[in-house]
């Protein structure tokens, strides 16, 4: 097998050069597991890494002072004239006639500098990847091994869509590889384009554990953190989360269970004032606590009771990995594709239907009063989450990267 050694090590054989492309650089899951990755990479193993970002959206990327300094990072659009609109887009502070002008002339500037950018790296670059699969539109025509990463379901993205499915369908023709991060994902991409079928592989998300618990064992200024509550750490969006059902759900224990936890909710999104509203249409609006977005939830997360989460599709939820990293008692909805997979199909945590809210109270309040159940769940979680530590899955990176499989990897041994 051929040899990865950290950079501290000599070594005549030039490091593999790898280009990770985002579109943005802000404060979702992708972005979390995209710094995992690439600071796990270059400061780990033996690679030399690139970041392009397409557009650079300045303090919005609360996550780059977390970037390892081994990581090189270009912008492809970076002057004020092609980045200020993009940005209030994100702060939905743009106007109908700023929208426009960005659409009708910053957009397609960005992607001629975006392109240029792409094609001028990869004449650097060994392996190309992919991150948030936007960017196939420019890699035709570059030859080099590209990868890409797709986060989501593709049945729940794609589904009614005609015009998005034709569109990923001539995307794929550009990579080498397309990662799936589940295996329901990766069975649903084989089904839906089964003229890729080989280009589909698995690769769970994965975290650095040692390093996961030192950020969870960061202080927090806040009396709230000594109460008993339940957390979620989600988007505030309905269209795919789902936590409406999660604050039903909440309603139902506190009116008909009497519990005394309280319903920390972390993240920020459209429909915040919405679930504002229902929490107080259900009189729990005292015992609901907002919480906004919280770069580190770590710590949140390390002291809640029980950890739970609603969504109505996800792809791999990286909340769920670090909570069971964790080691967290967790409930949450069997939605496609991700949680089922992350708690082993429930021996790990406790899994409830879609949308009902009396299934997921019951799940919580079934919880919070077993303790066999606790210690049971508690027990498996430990032999189980080895499989989302990226140390587990270096071997499976050095085969995606290099072309190889691991047939050919361990015959190398």
């Amino acid at each position: 097998m051929q040899s990865f050694q950290s950079k501290e090590t000599k070594s005549d054989e030039r490091p593999l050069r790898l280009l990770f492309l985002l579109s943005r650089f802000l404060d979702g899951g992708i972005d979390t597991v995209l710094l995992e990755y690439v600071n796990h990479l270059a400061d780990h193993l033996h690679y030399d890494v690139t970041l392009g970002i397409a557009i650079c959206y300045g303090d919005l990327e609360v996550y780059r002072p977390k970037l390892s300094p081994c990581v090189k990072v270009i912008y492809f659009n970076q002057s004020p004239f092609l980045t200020r609109i993009a940005r209030q887009r994100i702060e939905k502070k743009a106007s109908f006639f700023a929208k426009s002008i960005d659409e009708t002339l910053c957009v397609p500037l960005r992607r001629l500098a975006t392109q240029r950018g792409i094609c001028k790296l990869s004449q650097q670059t060994d392996v190309i990847i992919d991150f948030d699969c936007c960017a196939y539109a420019f890699l035709h025509h570059i030859r080099k091994r590209k990868i890409a990463f797709f986060h989501f379901s593709f049945n729940e993205v794609l589904k009614n869509n005609p015009k998005r499915m034709n569109r990923i369908r001539k995307g794929l023709t550009a990579y080498d590889k397309v990662v799936t991060i589940s295996k329901a994902m990766c069975e649903e991409g084989r089904e839906m384009f089964p003229q890729f079928k080989e280009k589909f592989i698995l690769l769970y998300n994965a975290k650095d554990e040692q390093l996961l618990a030192k950020y969870a064992k960061e202080p927090i200024d806040s009396p709230l953190i000594h109460q008993p509550y339940l957390l979620a750490v989600e988007r505030l969006e309905e269209s795919q989360k789902d936590l409406s059902t999660l604050i039903r759900a909440y309603s139902l224990l506190v009116h008909e269970h009497h519990i005394s936890e309280g319903l920390y909710i972390i993240g920020k999104g459209k429909d915040e004032t919405q679930l504002k509203q229902l929490a107080k249409t259900l009189q729990v609006a005292d015992k609901v606590v907002f919480l906004g977005f919280q770069a580190n939830p770590l710590p949140w997360i390390l002291h809640c009771k029980i950890f739970v989460h609603s969504a109505k599709f996800e792809g791999l939820p990286t909340v769920l990995i670090e909570a069971l990293l964790l080691d967290k008692l967790i409930v949450a909805t069997d939605c496609p594709t991700g949680p089922s997979e992350i708690l082993d199909h429930g021996r790990c945590g406790l899994l409830t239907p879609v949308g009902n809210a009396p299934a997921f109270a019951a799940a919580i309040h079934q919880l919070l009063l077993d303790n066999d159940l606790q210690k049971q769940l508690l027990s498996a979680v430990k032999e189980h989450k080895k499989v989302f530590n990226l140390n587990h899955i270096d071997h499976q990176l050095h085969a995606l990267f290099l072309g190889e499989t691991m047939h050919e990897m361990i015959q190398k041994k």
